[in-house]
């Protein structure tokens, strides 16, 4: 009878344990602060090595609650496309998007290209990611100008200011207006700023609607003055001397359909955000919506004085817990220098905040975190939902870069008047040294 007894107690105590654990330390409330004291409260919701920065006490998380909700952060024509495009499309054997009924190339789409996915469905993260892509593109053309700190392990090594031009052929009113005979998806454009090293230094991607056509990119190099064209395995090189390459912008910004996209589970996280309010849009002379400098301006580790933990580390950051898909992600190219990765998005919107990174030997290489904003007018008619800071910390090399979103100083247009001409190859110079 005692052996019987002690047999229930020896089966039943680790249970009992493991319940206690979870919900006493596996759980966060807003208002907590994650630290090294306390990391057990998000295991399980965070990716290996951002947990194992936070044990280390590298990072320290402020989890909060947002005053708003990102899902339906849009303008009024997108909310309306999470109703009316509800089974309107769906993807060919190439991963194209096509028409549900007649399985044709639509000629444009408005908002939301999959606003309910099903997780059984083969293809679900395949329409995540179109998905990530046209939230982007429902804010209408995009003009930004950011800056990146380089961080080494001693601290702060130096800053470059980058400038980006947007031009999107698809996803909103206003581009469905436009004449595109050649189906571009999107022109976009990165050119360095500063320091005089690297000014001058561009890239340009024309990205086609086709899925079976690959992106042509072309690259500025100041030292030799002449345009070369880009392979797209390309497009995983580190730009302008950053941790960060072409396609990790947003977390992943390269051609949908060159990807294979497996999902893997989906899971609660800690999901970081800029703040728990919207930022202020406002309009300007040129009818354009911008960021204001109402804004919160961002600090890093090396930038505050007395900090023990990583220079990189951002300190005003929101996590929020919400659900998130991970999903695997391979490159199609067998030249690209990422083996498989692994995207954490947002189950709300799709929009990725983590991306981990190991090398074609499948050895862990880097972690791309992005903090998500969203913008509101004063009226709260004009929603936005957008990309904010970036931080690319790539620990084999023990070097990091930040880059930042809209500051005080350094304002976003969306929605910005632009000049097509502007991203053909002689238009393109005008943007390079």
């Amino acid at each position: 009878m005692r052996k019987s007894r002690l047999l229930t107690i020896l089966v039943f105590a680790p249970c009992v344990m493991a319940l206690t654990i979870s919900q006493g330390f596996c759980d966060v409330s807003p208002g907590d602060v994650i630290d090294k004291t306390n990391w057990e409260k998000v295991q399980g919701l965070l990716p290996e090595p951002i947990l194992n920065w936070v044990k280390d006490g590298k990072v320290v998380l402020d989890v909060g609650k947002l005053n708003h909700n990102p899902d339906v952060h849009h303008p009024t024509f997108a909310l309306e496309t999470l109703k009316t495009n509800i089974g309107k499309y769906t993807l060919d054997e190439d991963d194209g998007i096509v028409d549900g009924k007649t399985g044709s190339r639509p000629g444009n789409i408005i908002g939301f290209p999959f606003p309910q996915i099903d997780p059984d469905d083969p293809k679900a993260a395949t329409k995540m990611l179109y998905n990530k892509h046209y939230i982007q593109y429902i804010a209408g053309n995009a003009r930004a100008v950011f800056k990146a700190h380089y961080i080494n392990r001693s601290g702060y090594s130096r800053s470059t200011i980058g400038a980006m031009e947007n031009m999107v052929m698809d996803g909103n009113p206003k581009s469905a207006a436009r004449r595109n005979p050649d189906r571009i998806e999107k022109y976009q454009i990165f050119v360095a700023r500063s320091p005089y090293d690297i000014a001058g230094s561009a890239i340009m991607t024309w990205r086609y609607l086709s899925p079976s056509k690959e992106d042509n990119t072309f690259a500025y190099l100041p030292a030799i003055r002449r345009v070369r064209r880009m392979s797209p395995g390309n497009r995983s090189d580190t730009l302008f001397g950053s941790d960060l390459s072409v396609d990790d912008a947003s977390c992943y910004d390269g051609k949908v359909t060159a990807m294979e996209w497996t999902l893997l589970r989906k899971q609660d996280a800690l999901l970081p955000y800029n703040f728990e309010a919207p930022g202020l849009l406002v309009r300007n002379d040129d009818e354009e919506w911008e960021s204001s400098e109402h804004i919160k301006k961002f600090t890093n580790g090396f930038e505050k004085e007395g900090w023990q933990g990583a220079h990189w580390a951002p300190l005003d950051w929101v996590w929020v817990k919400q659900p998130a898909y991970v999903v695997e992600v391979k490159a199609k190219d067998p030249y690209y220098n990422y083996g498989p990765q692994e995207l954490w998005i947002y189950e709300g919107n799709c929009i990725p905040h983590y991306k981990i990174i190991n090398d074609r030997a499948g050895k862990y290489w880097k972690t791309v975190m992005q903090a998500v904003g969203c913008f509101e007018n004063s009226d709260k008619k004009m929603r936005l939902t957008y990309a904010g800071e970036q931080a690319v910390i790539d620990e084999r090399a023990d070097h990091a870069t930040l880059i930042s979103g809209p500051t005080p100083d350094d304002i976003w247009q969306y929605d910005a008047d632009m000049d097509e001409d502007d991203f053909s190859l002689a238009g393109f110079q005008k943007f390079c040294k």
